[in-house]
């Protein structure tokens, strides 16, 4: 009997050992958490439930302001949004509860009341006229919007191409007409491998996501609505060559013609139908053309192509019913963003569209050419089919993507079949799909998109490489990435601001460490968004080369800053009526700006080009004004 009881004793052992143990787990992101009153407080949290299911909430908090309890399963990373109705500090804790267990972490709640918050102002200096490139090609027509009928060939909606004109306008503002050109290469023979899709990891990021019900838009030379790889992927579109709704590419006959706006979209979305190449993303296109079928256009018509796109109201252009949430624009101009482009960048990104733009074939550096030299615009440069930096592609673009070089080139759709195409036009559409891939997954702020999109490509010696699956995996851990605007050049006892934008679904705490003995510091941080790296040059400091770094998620960045005696810079200055002034040193290409700590009362606002770098407004020196009064946001600046 003894001997029964034993072996029965041991065997609920060895049964009880092959069971997994109830595990329930919770961290928080950040000890301490602020927000404006009537503003939402985001808190970041871990919750690990394995084996059970947990209840998480919050306790310590006033009425109203408690987040509603939530049910957890698995590993979950979460952002609590917490209602910041009343102003004060409060000691609370987050609490998950399961299977018997009890898990507590405890956080400090800080809501600063309306009435004591510092007045600010906050906007962009766009820089233009002289501080603007001459344009490579003298304009010959221009747009003119005339309901009523004006001279010249109609284009629709009451838009009229106006000849002999420079210039284009929309609601009175002229539109620069530089060129742009479409960043494809030459022919290849048709070789049916993709082996682009591998090389960015879209087969495995497949099984997570798809893009559909993604609209992307594809401003290029129009498309071929017949081919068979794009039958039900695009949408009613727009053409701005011709001025009406049709945006097919025209046939010229030429063995030259690539049919650029076609092979693009196919690379981005071509159909999964049996038939033909299978597409990045099973994305909808929404094709405008603004592209001749030589592969060139004008800026203005790029202008307008954004606006549209982002379904933003142009007069005298049909509404778009299909917004777009990316904007894929293969094609590139020689230059610095113009204050008119760049504007409509901002307004399409305040919609929460993001744009994605070639970075040229011309083997320079791609900050001399627009629009993958503006703010806001993810660019992209190309690698051939061993990963290496392709010899035609501009450098030191943020991300690199297949283009093709050498023998190899990209596949996509033509007139009657497909070829090989090699270029940064072919590289764009890729980081356009993984983008529509990771919209797919769910709503997502721009920065978390574009964060997750950088933190999980591959570092190589010439640049980051698109890794669609990992990014995938990073926006499902909150990928955090920093993106840094510019260089800032600085004289010794002056102050400078760059624009960096921090790329998280959740504000972040940043370390900020400088060299040389440099003062610096982020504002806001934590931060979310645009944020401000605020340097400062002591006086004494010794001209040179000096890096400020930027460190917290796990993501790291860079600045650059110049101290020596300056050829350009913009001063910002802001005089209260009672004669205080406050100065801001910005890049000579202009940028946002924040100036905090103000008074109560109208400021007059003045920006100018300090092309000698003494600090002084001299007569022939470009400059802008505007008056405002703090607190506010969306003030703009046009030095000309």
């Amino acid at each position: 009997m003894r001997r029964t009881w034993s072996l029965l004793f041991s065997l609920l052992l060895l049964t009880g050992c092959a069971l997994e143990a109830p595990l329930l787990r919770l961290s928080l992101g950040q000890e301490e958490v602020r927000a404006r009153e009537g503003e939402t407080a985001i808190l970041p949290a871990r919750v690990e439930a394995r084996g059970l299911r947990a209840r998480l909430f919050v306790e310590g908090l006033p009425p109203g302001m408690t987040p509603p309890p939530l049910e957890v399963e698995g590993k979950r990373e979460l952002s609590l949004a917490i209602p910041a109705r009343e102003a004060g500090t409060w000691e609370a804790r987050v609490v998950a509860e399961g299977g018997g267990m009890r898990r507590e972490a405890s956080f400090r709640l800080v809501v600063e009341g309306a009435s004591s918050l510092d007045l600010y102002l906050e906007g962009t200096v766009y820089v233009g006229g002289e501080g603007v490139a001459p344009q490579t090609q003298a304009a010959t027509d221009r747009m003119a919007y005339c309901p009523q009928g004006c001279p010249g060939r109609p284009l629709g909606g009451g838009w009229y191409r106006v000849e002999g004109l420079g210039g284009q306008a929309l609601g009175g503002l002229s539109l620069p007409d530089r060129p742009v050109r479409a960043q494809g290469g030459e022919a290849e023979p048709l070789f049916p491998e993709e082996w682009n899709l591998p090389l960015a990891r879209f087969p495995e990021a497949w099984a997570e996501a798809t893009g559909e019900g993604v609209v992307v838009a594809v401003a290029d030379t129009g498309v071929l609505p017949g081919h068979p790889d794009l039958e039900g992927v695009l949408l009613p579109g727009l053409d701005l060559v011709d001025g009406d709704t049709d945006p097919t590419e025209p046939s010229t006959g030429s063995p030259l013609q690539t049919f650029h706006g076609s092979h693009v979209s196919g690379i981005l979305a071509a159909a999964w139908n049996g038939v033909g190449m299978a597409g990045a993303s099973q994305a909808q296109i929404l094709p405008i053309r603004l592209l001749t079928p030589e592969g060139t256009g004008r800026e203005s018509d790029l202008i307008l192509a954004l606006r549209w796109a982002a379904g933003i109201p142009v007069p005298g252009l049909p509404p778009n019913p299909h917004p777009a949430q990316v904007v894929n624009l293969s094609l590139s101009g020689e230059g610095p963003c113009s204050p008119a482009l760049q504007e409509a960048l901002d307004d399409v990104r305040a919609r929460g569209v993001l744009v994605v733009a070639a970075a040229g074939n011309y083997g320079r550096d791609y900050r001399d050419y627009f629009p993958g030299n503006c703010r806001g615009v993810l660019t992209v440069g190309a690698v051939g089919s061993d990963g290496r930096l392709a010899s035609y592609s501009n450098r030191s673009a943020p991300l690199l993507a297949p283009g093709g070089d050498g023998a190899s080139g990209v596949l996509g759709p033509t007139l009657g079949g497909h070829r090989l195409l090699k270029g940064t036009s072919q590289a764009a559409p890729h980081v356009s799909a993984a983008l529509a891939l990771l919209r797919s997954r769910g709503a997502a702020s721009p920065e978390a998109l574009e964060g997750a999109l950088l933190a999980g490509s591959r570092s190589t010696p010439e640049g980051r490489l698109l890794d669609a699956f990992a990014a995938l995996k990073a926006l499902e851990g909150g990928g955090v990435a920093f993106r840094v605007e510019g260089r800032l050049a600085l004289k010794p006892g002056e102050e400078g601001s760059l624009p960096v934008e921090v790329l998280s679904p959740y504000p972040v705490p940043v370390r900020v460490a400088a060299e040389g003995g440099l003062a610096a510091y982020l504002a806001p941080n934590p931060a979310q968004g645009t944020a401000h790296l605020r340097v400062r040059a002591p006086t004494g400091t010794a001209p040179g080369a000096y890096r400020v770094r930027l460190e917290g998620g796990g993501a790291e960045a860079t600045a650059e800053v110049q101290v020596k005696a300056l050829p350009a810079r913009v001063v910002l200055s802001a005089c209260s009526e009672g004669g205080a002034c406050r100065s801001l040193v910005l890049p000579p290409e202009g940028g946002p700006f924040r100036l905090e700590g103000l008074s109560p009362g109208t400021y007059r606002l003045l920006a100018f080009l300090d092309r000698d770098g003494d600090g002084a407004l001299d007569p022939e020196e470009p400059r802008g004004e505007a008056e405002a009064r703090p607190p506010a946001t969306g003030v703009r600046l046009l030095v000309r």
